[in-house]
């Protein structure tokens, strides 16, 4: 089974617009983040990643030196990253979808996305078509409470943290 995260945009009044814009992320290793990271990255359009992948990349010739212990240490420390890239892809593109203004909306399992998705909105839009048809047009305002006065007890009555000792 593989597990999704489930992200729907927040600003969408439409139930339609909502349900077409929801954004299923895996959770997990994304496999082809690993295999051409800066294609992930556009596709996804996640472009404060992409720039920020770019300097970390670009800053390691810097950092270990030209020479060729310098490269060859720069070579292990690019793998090193990008196989720590792929595992944390998926997390980095929930986080840049709550940037762009979408909110969690519960996650979704399956054999495949196809599978998750199904359930997922087999369950979600009965729940938003009853959240929607609930509400009404103007919320009732509750009466105010009576105020709760604390007493004392009388001059005799000694009183044992809340309980009066008799």
């Amino acid at each position: 089974m593989t597990v999704y995260s489930v992200y729907e945009p927040a600003d969408d009044a439409d139930l339609d617009a909502r349900a077409g814009k929801v954004a299923f992320v895996k959770e997990g290793i994304a496999w082809l983040a690993l295999i051409v990271p800066i294609l992930w990255l556009i596709y996804q359009r996640m472009w404060l990643e992409l720039i920020a992948f770019l300097a970390i990349f670009l800053s390691l010739p810097v950092v270990f030196g030209s020479g060729p212990a310098g490269q060859e240490i720069a070579g292990w420390v690019s793998i090193g990253l990008t196989v720590l890239f792929a595992f944390e892809a998926n997390d980095l593109r929930s986080w840049a979808l709550r940037r762009r203004g979408f909110k969690f909306a519960g996650t979704a399992f399956g054999r495949d996305q196809v599978e998750a998705e199904t359930r997922f909105f087999s369950r979600w839009l009965p729940e938003q078509e009853t959240a929607t048809q609930g509400v009404p047009a103007v919320l009732p305002v509750p009466a105010k409470a009576a105020a709760i006065v604390p007493t004392r007890p009388a001059a005799g009555d000694e009183v044992i943290g809340s309980f009066p000792r008799n």
